[in-house]
């Protein structure tokens, strides 16, 4: 298993891989430049309700995509290398039209509820300006994700990491240029720019689609590919609406009972802990395939071997990260917003906590994955939800909503670790 590992990292997939975590690093710098910039030139208050309208627009954006994102990665391959080859421009027609159709649902139902959508997304209730401009700016996300699952699916990995690179770098620019900054000016022009860069993607795409004499023609109806993208999408759809809303409901819930400058706070600790986690994932694109192989081949035992190594390296780095973070706290909030924030250096060093088993978590989520065709990682994601509304209900004051979100992360940590081996015992009994 481990010499398999080693022959992928070297062979094409791995110089993806590389290619991803060298581009995804260059992206991460990227938001620091964007969190700095932010912080120094917006108010406490305003900073606040920035984080609340990203976290939410994220939550709507993934509504938006209703799970092709990771539905087109799959199907892609499977059409083009099906026998005879089917053509993919019908997929991608009925997944374009799929996220049309669920987008208008979600703008249907945030008209009907303006109101509350205000107070949830916006952070106040006098911002139906705002709502609209979040509102399109979450839908011009869905389509930037549309492309880059395009990218993914025909592995155009230099593609999928370049114009996501291109795109986080432009939003920088209007932060730099604009004489004044305010929320509303932000989430403008980023809305501006994203059109720009959306448009220039796909109409390069399509370009080059009709000049190699492409066709949306099929020899199956149109709505076998939708209904093939519904099926697969929809169980995706409720685990990433899970997923970013895990992410968002601190800030909404924060920003509700103790106001934006809490929310402000709060969001620091958040900035840390999401900073490091996505470190974690990178393995899961080489683990997910060799542990569906192990599987086939009755090697299980042996793949489980390896994620044990994997777990203690993932718990020796995570812990080395979390110490870095806590010695340098102040340090580091300086560097990444402004002396204002060096409040909430306590509330930080108990948040990164939080690193620890978000990391596991990153880990097993692939090797679940891996085994069983039931979204489990959903049921996890539901689960921890579910505890989470129920703990910050519980609390009142910031140190103890951060002590909740470390527990919250915890059972993430310890649910994915339990219902490994549970898979792993069953699939073992069954070989």
């Amino acid at each position: 298993m481990l010499k398999a590992i080693r022959q992928k990292v070297s062979s094409g997939m791995g110089r993806d891989v590389v290619w991803t975590f060298a581009m995804q690093m260059l992206i991460m710098l990227c938001s620091f430049a964007i969190n700095k910039l932010l912080a120094n030139r917006l108010s406490i208050d305003d900073f606040g309700q920035y984080n609340v309208i990203k976290r939410s627009v994220q939550v709507v954006s993934f509504v938006m995509l209703a799970g092709v994102g990771i539905a087109l990665p799959r199907y892609i391959p499977l059409y083009r290398n099906s026998t005879p080859p089917r053509p993919i421009a019908p997929l991608m027609g009925a997944s374009f039209i799929y996220i049309l159709g669920v987008t208008l649902v979600v703008l249907l139902a945030c008209m009907a509820f303006s109101q509350q959508m205000q107070d949830l997304v916006i952070g106040r209730h006098d911002s139906m300006p705002l709502l609209v401009i979040a509102l399109t700016y979450a839908f011009m996300l869905a389509m930037a994700q549309y492309v880059f699952a395009y990218y993914r699916g025909i592995g155009d990995f230099r593609w999928y990491n370049s114009t996501q690179l291109a795109l986080q770098a432009a939003i920088i620019l209007p932060l730099i240029l604009l004489p004044v900054l305010s929320v509303s000016t932000v989430f403008a022009s980023w809305l501006v720019v994203t059109v720009l860069l959306v448009a220039l993607f796909m109409g390069r795409e399509l370009w080059l689609f009709f000049r190699r004499g492409g066709s949306f023609a099929s020899d199956t109806p149109p709505s076998t590919h939708l209904a093939t993208i519904i099926k697969y999408s929809s169980g995706r759809l409720v685990a990433d609406f899970f997923q970013f809303s895990l992410a968002a409901f601190p800030l909404i819930y924060i920003n509700q009972q103790l106001g934006l400058q809490a929310t402000a706070y709060f969001s620091v600790g958040i900035f840390f802990v999401t900073i490091i986690t996505p470190l974690f994932s990178f393995m899961g694109i080489i683990l997910l395939p060799y542990v569906s192989q192990a599987i086939a081949r009755h090697e299980l035992q042996t793949a489980n071997r390896v994620i044990n190594r994997l777990a203690r390296i993932y718990l020796a780095a995570a812990a080395g990260f979390i110490l870095m973070l806590y010695v340098f706290t102040e340090f580091l909030t300086r560097l990444f917003f402004t002396d204002s924030y060096i409040v909430t250096a306590a509330l930080t060093r108990i948040m990164i906590l939080a690193i620890l088993p978000q990391s596991l978590y990153m880990l097993y989520r692939n090797t679940i994955d891996a085994v069983s065709i039931v979204p489990y990682n959903a049921i996890i994601l539901g689960l921890c939800l579910t505890a989470m509304t129920v703990s910050f209900h519980l609390c009142s004051t910031l140190p103890q909503l951060a002590w909740a979100y470390v527990g919250i992360s915890f059972l993430q940590g310890a649910l994915s670790f339990l219902i490994w081996n549970i898979l792993r015992q069953r699939t073992e009994s069954e070989a």
